[in-house]
């Protein structure tokens, strides 16, 4: 029995050097994530292209179409036609892998066209919502492989859109503005933004009214509605104002010139025409202007 015991004490021993002694089972290794190829883009919309830009992508960027021309990064970019009235051979003939296009790109047979010839086609909702900016920042970040970048650009935007919510919270008056948005198309024609506009939004989040509420989307400036909406202020794109005459010139515009008392206030190009990434930036600035001090000369 002893010996028994003995040989059974340096069996224990041994065996318990020998699993002392055995490697740590190796540690399974995660899958390496494949880079993702972002290819040749054209870009279409102004906030897809500005999204694309804030993402870091903006160097893969091959040509823009009309609309995009509004962000100043976008200039000097290829250009591929307005829009609603894209031509699949300027496309192709850029090299493109992959358009990024709002809704509204079309025509729907260009777009069948493009497919067709091996270029992935990736549509975005253009809703001018803070919810479809979201959604369609995480969704081109997919695409393009920044999945990382574009929360942070919805964390900042968040961010952005609080502090505005606390701003207007924390404003004395108690009527907000109402506020006319105006663009130029061509040298003599106004349009205003009504409901269900990227600008009409923009004046909202600013906590501001929307001085047009009869009727969506753009229509043709008139002096009837100019006078019934009585804006406090005229919310423009910069670019608008040269093709008015300046300030100055847009005081003598019918309805404009009846209505006392109005303020001016622009934005960037981009930000009237699409909710994008840096919106906030854009509704600061709109809070800004209705806390401005007024300007002589109306």
């Amino acid at each position: 029995m002893v010996r028994a015991r003995g040989v059974s004490a340096v069996f224990l021993a041994v065996a318990s050097l020998s699993h002392a002694a055995a490697p740590a089972p190796a540690k399974p290794q995660a899958a390496a994530t494949a880079p993702v190829s972002v290819g040749k883009l054209v870009t279409i919309g102004p906030a897809v292209t500005e999204t694309v830009f804030a993402l870091g992508v903006g160097g893969q960027v091959v040509g823009v179409d009309d609309t995009s021309l509004a962000l100043e990064a976008a200039r000097k970019m290829p250009k591929v036609g307005y829009q609603r009235a894209l031509s699949a051979e300027a496309i192709i003939a850029l090299g493109t892998t992959r358009l990024l296009a709002s809704e509204e790109a079309g025509p729907p047979g260009v777009l069948e066209q493009l497919k067709a010839a091996g270029v992935d086609v990736v549509v975005l909702s253009n809703k001018p919502t803070v919810e479809a900016t979201r959604e369609r920042i995480r969704t081109l970040a997919k695409h393009l492989g920044k999945a990382e970048q574009g929360e942070a650009l919805v964390k900042q935007l968040d961010v952005d859109l609080r502090k505005a919510t606390e701003r207007t919270a924390a404003r004395k008056d108690a009527k907000p503005p109402r506020v006319l948005g105006l663009y130029a198309r061509g040298a003599n024609v106004l349009m205003v933004a009504g409901a269900g506009t990227a600008a009409g939004e923009l004046v909202t989040l600013a906590g501001g009214v929307n001085a047009i509420a009869g009727y969506g989307g753009h229509k043709p400036l008139t002096a009837e509605a100019v006078i019934e909406a009585a804006p406090d202020f005229i919310l423009m794109p910069a670019s608008s104002l040269e093709p008015m005459g300046g300030e100055a010139g847009l005081a003598r515009t019918p309805g404009l010139s009846q209505v006392k008392g109005w303020r001016l206030i622009t934005v960037d190009d981009v930000h009237f025409m699409g909710l994008g990434p840096h919106l906030g930036q854009a509704v600061s600035r709109l809070q800004d202007g209705f806390v401005a001090p007024a300007r002589g000369g109306k």
